[in-house]
């Protein structure tokens, strides 16, 4: 939840928000002390100030940390003003004073309130105080912020963990076959290539430094990796050999571990089953089986309902076993309406499998007379709600809002133009 608030708070703090100097009595501390909020407005301080703890104490369950925090980090929201532009960058960076060194974001809100990712630039912050924690800084000092993978796989566990993985995503890299090179995919600048190249750089950063925490002793070398990245030079693969020496001894080693890891996610949603008219789909492609007809290779495909004409075939026993595995497959996801015409086929496959024909014929009909209505009841039933919907709720689902914005726009051209479909729309109006 934390993650959908605070974004709609900064939107509607943004109106009230003066663009004028900042009042530094207008501030407020987080609970652990580490984060210093100012804000005119006393509700996005004290928001944002949770938000930040729920955030570090998250980053520091993943790195197997206490909160031993060295570093303040001084957290700044002014609405912007016209000289800022419509929505100025904001800045993160570490400040070396007399006093100690700390941390300063600093965040002006412009006429796009939901273009400031305060997750981002907190979590950014985070990592630079962790990896320059107890580490002299001199003034003007330049400063190396934690590898983009890390940072992006912390930003994308914390979004799973509400919505869930997208095993669809993962699927179809897997399927596509379109993983880059990890080497190369650890060098990259995913924010330079756009929306959509970032959000699945994400997903895959996501899926690497998961797979290094789970290793033994893996959030205590993850947290290492954050210490050490500034001295390492950029050499990633260098890094990550000394700290998961058995995963990542050579490249290909640790590619292979993460093209691996990829097709655990894929198969995520695997639990959740088939809908109705995806089992139906699947259950009819098993029914439609391919043979070879003769020794010059040719082949035919048969109905299942057709096995008087297959059973003859030399390979028809082999085949149907096979067909029956995928059955048996189909039934562990299949949707609880369907699964009693999908035990039936399954028992059917069983039998022709071991040539067994006595009976076959009743048990097809009873199948199909029960998938036909099925079918049947889902349709009926799928008419009702959409009838119910659009013409008894008193409060709307929203489901047909595109349609009938269509639906009107058309109707307005169309009476202007006075064309068939105009007068058709007006003859309805009349009956109606």
């Amino acid at each position: 939840m934390k993650g959908r608030v605070l974004p709609w708070l900064l939107a509607v703090v943004a109106m009230a928000l003066p663009a004028r100097g900042l009042d530094l009595k207008q501030r407020s501390e987080s609970g652990t002390k580490q984060f210093v909020v100012y804000s005119p407005d006393i509700r996005l301080r004290q928001r944002a100030a949770s938000f930040a703890d729920d955030l570090k104490a998250d980053m520091l369950q993943l790195l197997g940390e206490s909160d031993s925090w060295k570093m303040p980090i001084v957290l700044t929201l002014q609405r912007a003003s016209t000289a800022d532009g419509a929505q100025p960058q904001p800045t993160v960076r570490l400040v070396a004073t007399p006093a100690g060194s700390k941390i300063e974001i600093d965040v002006k809100i412009g006429d796009d309130p939901a273009a400031v990712n305060l997750q981002k630039l907190l979590l950014r912050g985070l990592l630079m105080e962790y990896a320059y924690r107890g580490v002299p800084i001199k003034a003007g000092a330049s400063v190396v912020e934690a590898p983009w993978w890390v940072l992006e796989g912390l930003i994308e566990i914390e979004r799973r963990r509400e919505a869930g993985v997208d095993a669809d995503l993962f699927r179809r890299l897997v399927e596509t076959n379109h993983l880059p090179p990890l080497e190369g995919f650890l060098l990259e600048n995913p924010e330079a290539l756009g929306p959509t190249a970032l959000a699945v750089d994400r997903a895959l950063a996501m899926c690497l430094l998961q797979m290094l925490v789970e290793q033994p002793g893996g959030h205590a070398a993850v947290a290492r990796l954050v210490r050490a990245w500034p001295q390492s030079n950029g050499d990633v693969m260098a890094l990550l050999a000394k700290e998961f020496p058995a995963l990542a001894g050579n490249p290909q080693t640790l590619q292979k571990w993460w093209t691996v890891n990829l097709g655990r996610y894929a198969a995520a949603d695997r639990y959740r089953g088939l809908t109705f008219e995806d089992t139906d789909k699947a259950l009819g492609q098993l029914l439609q089986i391919e043979f070879v007809v003769n020794k010059a290779g040719d082949k035919h495909t048969f109905d299942v309902a057709d096995y008087a004409q297959f059973m003859k075939l030399p390979s028809s026993r082999a085949t149907i076993a096979s067909r029956h595995e995928e059955i048996l497959e189909l039934s562990t996801r299949s949707n609880a309406l369907m699964r009693p015409v999908v035990v039936d086929y399954e028992q059917i496959f069983s039998l022709l499998a071991r040539g067994k024909k006595r009976g076959i014929r009743d048990r097809f009909a009873s199948a199909e007379k029960y998938r036909s209505f099925a079918l049947r009841r889902i349709s009926d039933i799928a008419d009702y709600l959409n009838w119910f919907e659009g013409t008894q709720m008193k409060s709307r689902s929203e489901t047909f809002n595109s349609y009938l914005k269509t639906a009107n726009e058309l109707s307005d051209q169309d009476r202007k133009q006075k064309g068939p479909i105009g007068e058709y729309l007006d003859e309805l109006e009349q009956e109606f």
